[in-house]
């Protein structure tokens, strides 16, 4: 059982907390969600779907385990940084977060949109074109 592998500590009780939430939000699930007839992709579903159970409703993560978006230096910083991030799952084997790769350009734009509205990030909007153009950076470099 996992509980005796890991103790019972609060970082055990959150890392159990989040394993439970992933399982039962399909975290990292590599669904799309299509466009309705009420409208386009909504960024909200999309963090809901996919980042929520590790970041929270409200952007602050898990302490000790999950980082804040909340003016979070990705969020704030660089638009090409941040695409690469979430295309690659961080950069560096320290990193615990997924790869969302699997997300279409105009979704990440969407929910990169969404964040950066929510949790302190510049007004400038990013586009499926640089979604795309930094995708092909991390292809040509992948192994």
């Amino acid at each position: 059982m996992l509980e005796e592998r890991v103790g019972r500590t609060p970082f055990a009780a959150a890392l159990l907390a989040s394993a439970a939430a992933i399982a039962t939000t399909g975290c990292g699930g590599a669904v799309s969600l299509a466009p309705t007839a009420a409208g386009p992709i909504d960024g909200r579903e999309i963090y809901e779907r996919d980042c929520l159970a590790c970041h929270m409703s409200s952007g602050r993560g898990v302490p000790g385990m999950t980082p804040t978006l909340i003016a979070s230096p990705w969020v704030t910083g660089g638009t090409d940084a941040l695409i690469g991030y979430v295309l690659t799952g961080g950069f560096g084997p320290e990193i615990l977060m997924a790869r969302f790769d699997y997300l279409t350009d105009a979704e990440m734009a969407t929910v990169l949109n969404y964040i950066r509205r929510e949790y302190g990030g510049p007004d400038s909007l990013i586009d499926a074109e640089q979604i795309a153009a930094v995708r092909a950076q991390v292809i040509s470099r992948e192994p």
